[in-house]
């Protein structure tokens, strides 16, 4: 293995822990090597087209994984429509398994905000993402009071706060079937009586009506991402691929990279700490559990949700072939002669999709209560992965931490 990677010496976060890290698993690595330029077996060359690859083949990915969530929002805003249209137990069930099967397919997206998906404040962002699923940005109670307003029903509901659209609020209305609002007092249809005042089945109707506003506009979503990625459209995906001299959006590929990494940085964020940690009561719960901090708190799919997580961030990192066949994050590390952090790394990720098989219940919920070890053995096993991503890996391919993870030593 040629020891000679130019990111170990170069790391932007130049922390003691991190080259530690990093020379414990690289054997002979001397003093002399610092600064030397041959970025691995085949030298520079090897190592800007093998990442030159992984830009180009993770347009690709993105754009595939983007498709097949068009394809299933198109069913999912039919279904809703038919159940809106003839409400009755068939049609409320179709919908809710087209809303699972949305669901499958965009928290695989979730690891994917890359570009046109991501924050306005990033490379290329658009914050479709946001307008589409806006967890863990979420309001139970502005939902409810659009409820009682009938705002869905404006022009102005495709501009509305994202905390009153999108895939939370569908799944709020499609499979909460109580009776009371958590708005507090202060609210208008609490304080004037008015979510009171609504019959059940008034209520009822509202929210069908309600969710297929929410269907249509998750829809149109989907198409400005298909748009923004396809080659005969706008081709962000070519945009990325052609990272370097002349690209306005990234002017390296060393920041079209960046911008990869901060996209798998979700399982860290979001995947470790938002939805494994604060419901096992590690962080920000006064309590044992905190199942209240669980992401999906109406269709019950909050295991179903870090399952897919894991394929997404999977597909990125080893590649998005049949069989995870394909250009990955493990080829650039192999190229930068850290064949053996590539084949830990994708280790990990493979233990963190068994660690699922621990948890026999349906449903976080129920397992925290029942089994709050496996719980916190899938916890473990997504920190597994990543402690490799925010110390060795960024270090080797002298990547930067995103800023939500800075001084996060978890």
């Amino acid at each position: 293995m040629n020891t000679q990677t130019p990111g170990l010496f170069r790391a932007r976060r130049t922390r003691t822990l991190l080259l530690i890290t990093a020379l414990t698993w690289l054997p002979g690595c001397k003093e002399s090597d610092k600064g030397k330029d041959d970025a691995g077996p085949g030298g520079p060359g090897e190592t800007d087209t093998t990442r030159a690859d992984l830009l180009k083949a993770t347009g690709v990915c993105v754009e595939k994984t983007a498709r097949q969530f068009l394809e299933a929002s198109t069913a999912l805003t039919g279904a809703v429509s038919r159940y809106a249209g003839q409400p009755d137990t068939a049609t409320r069930e179709e919908a809710r398994a087209a809303f699972h099967a949305a669901m499958d397919v965009w928290q695989v997206a979730e690891v994917m905000q890359v570009g046109p998906a991501a924050p306005r404040s990033a490379a290329g962002g658009a914050e479709l993402r946001d307008n589409i699923y806006s967890w863990p940005l979420v309001s139970r109670c502005a939902v409810e009071e659009q409820v009682v307003s009938k705002s869905y029903e404006t022009a102005g509901f495709p501009t509305s706060l994202v905390s009153r659209r999108g895939l939370y609020a569908l799944e709020y209305l499609l499979f909460h079937e109580g009776e009371e609002t958590v708005c507090q007092p202060t609210s208008p249809i609490v304080a004037q009586g008015t979510w009171a005042a609504l019959s059940s089945e008034e209520r009822a109707s509202r929210k069908r009506a309600y969710a297929l506003a929410v269907a249509r506009d998750v829809n149109q979503r989907a198409t400005l991402l298909v748009k923004a990625w396809a080659a005969d459209q706008d081709n962000f995906a070519n945009t990325l691929a052609t990272a370097g001299s002349g690209n306005t959006v990234f002017p390296t590929n060393q920041a079209a990279l960046n911008s990869l990494s901060d996209a798998m940085f979700y399982f860290e964020k979001e995947g470790k700490d938002l939805k494994l940690a604060r419901p096992l009561g590690m962080r920000e719960c006064s309590t044992d559990t905190c199942p209240e901090h669980l992401e999906s708190q109406f269709a019950g799919r909050s295991k179903a949700n870090l399952r897919a997580n894991v394929r997404g961030f999977r597909l990125l990192a080893q590649g998005c072939g049949e069989n995870y066949a394909g250009t990955g994050f493990d080829d650039v590390l192999v190229a930068a002669g850290a064949e053996a952090l590539a084949q830990r790394l994708v280790e990990r990720i493979v233990a963190a999709e068994a660690a699922f098989g621990t948890i026999e219940e349906e449903d976080l919920k129920q397992a925290l209560a029942q089994d709050k070890p496996s719980v916190r053995a899938l916890h473990d096993a997504f920190k597994g992965v990543t402690d490799v991503l925010k110390t060795e890996l960024v270090t080797v391919l002298d990547l930067e931490l995103p800023q939500s993870v800075e001084g996060d030593n978890d």
